[in-house]
């Protein structure tokens, strides 16, 4: 049997906090009800964010979220999530941190970030110039066993440049330029600011 991946408590938090914010508690109430009686026992129940949960729960959250509530594309509703989750996760102390850091001291430390959130996965930066870097996203495929498409695709990029713009680099671009769900070996970021 695959080993099943998971995800910081965090993750659904600040997920159920952007559909409150963005679509009321109608909305959130539609979330659950369009959930598995599974997911719903995780989801109404005490989430500690430090707490460890299946990414099954998380992915298929994000991916009601996404492809339900989107305003334009359900990638471009991840990209908001993200950044929702990115702004709300930094604690005050790790945003001032940013704030006196470089770019390049925020995407050194890519690794370690991940792994704040995910259990499963090993995220890998390069330093190509002073101002680009590329990262390399090696995990598995599948919902119960790593995060999604919506998590490697829009929402790490969305997640680094809202990390970025608090170092101060306004103009900060993330492409994700290979992706481990269309064959690639991993997923492949360029990293600019």
């Amino acid at each position: 049997m695959a080993s099943v991946g998971r995800g910081k408590g965090s993750l659904l938090i600040h997920t159920k906090d952007y559909v409150l914010q963005k679509h009321g508690e109608s909305g959130w109430r539609d979330i659950l009800a369009a959930s598995t009686a599974a997911d719903r026992e995780v989801l109404e129940s005490i989430l500690l964010v430090g707490g460890w949960y299946p990414i099954g729960v998380a992915n298929r959250l994000v991916d009601r979220v996404c492809h339900v509530m989107h305003r334009g594309s359900a990638d471009d509703e991840m990209a908001r999530v993200s950044a929702f989750i990115a702004d709300r996760d930094l604690s005050s102390i790790y945003k001032m941190v940013l704030s006196w850091g470089s770019p390049g001291f925020l995407v050194k430390r890519t690794g370690s970030l991940w792994n704040r959130y995910f259990d499963v996965g090993a995220l890998t930066p390069t330093q190509v110039e002073e101002n680009l870097w590329r990262l390399r996203l090696a995990m598995p495929v599948g919902d119960d066993r790593a995060p999604n498409r919506l998590f490697c695709g829009p929402g790490c990029p969305a997640w680094i440049e809202m990390g970025l713009r608090l170092t101060g680099a306004d103009r900060a671009s993330v492409r994700h330029v290979a992706c481990r769900y269309d064959n690639g070996e991993a997923c492949e970021y360029e990293v600019r600011w």
